[in-house]
């Protein structure tokens, strides 16, 4: 019988999620506005809000700042336009094994127009909030002890993905949407399943023992989603 100090289901998903303290923080006040009630707009038209966001959430921290965010966002968007909407309106529960290769490509193609780690992993969660999770060094990476790389944002993701189908084992898809729901009623406003997961981050004890239920950091970060 699985030890039940190892286990991890929805109840410690909702957990981490009541546990995140910063909501009323003026950072996560522009959160609904400007990534998701726009989520649907061309990628082009929203530069200017990711301008906006990632400034708000200490992501342009680099040479250059916000003017060249903008340059590397445009020629990044020239090149991965097309990648990018085949992705939007995806939900991290229902990717296939092809769609994480496209988001290794779109991230890896940021990396390489000069967004540094934490700038794309903040960027492709404003450009695809539905689909992938937040990622930035103080919190996510060095919780889960990743590198700054893109197969490691990918492997988070995947992470994320395993995660969600281990807490729904045997009980309808439509138990995430609950949570969802529930968790807008605490905090205010809705926040997809992607930024619930993001939370765990913030609590070394929830994170470690969804990453122990999951078989240990080999398999939870591995490129394998098999379960």
């Amino acid at each position: 019988m699985k030890n039940s100090i190892l286990s991890f289901g929805l109840r410690q998903l909702r957990e981490a999620a009541d546990k995140y303290t910063y909501h009323a923080a003026g950072t996560h006040g522009v959160w609904p506005r400007l990534v998701w009630e726009r989520r649907n707009q061309s990628p082009v038209a929203r530069i200017d809000d990711a301008v906006e966001f990632l400034g708000k959430w200490k992501a342009l921290r680099f040479k250059g700042g916000k003017t060249a965010f903008r340059r590397i966002c445009a020629a990044w968007l020239r090149r991965n336009r097309t990648d990018l909407e085949s992705l939007q309106g995806r939900v991290l529960y229902s990717l296939a094994p092809e769609d994480f290769q496209t988001i290794l490509t779109i991230s890896s193609s940021f990396r390489d127009c000069g967004a540094p780690p934490t700038t794309f992993g903040k960027a492709l969660h404003f450009f695809l909030p539905e689909t992938v999770m937040l990622w930035d060094q103080a919190i996510v990476r060095n919780t889960y002890k990743l590198r700054p790389d893109p197969e490691s944002y990918v492997s988070y993701q995947r992470y994320g993905w395993k995660l969600l189908h281990h807490v729904t084992c045997n009980k309808p898809v439509n138990v995430l949407r609950q949570l969802e729901r529930d968790h807008t009623r605490t905090v205010g406003y809705f926040e997809p399943i992607t930024m619930i997961l993001d939370h765990l981050a913030f609590s070394p004890k929830l994170s470690a023992r969804a990453v122990a239920a999951l078989g240990g950091s080999s398999k939870a970060f591995s490129d394998d989603i098999s379960l």
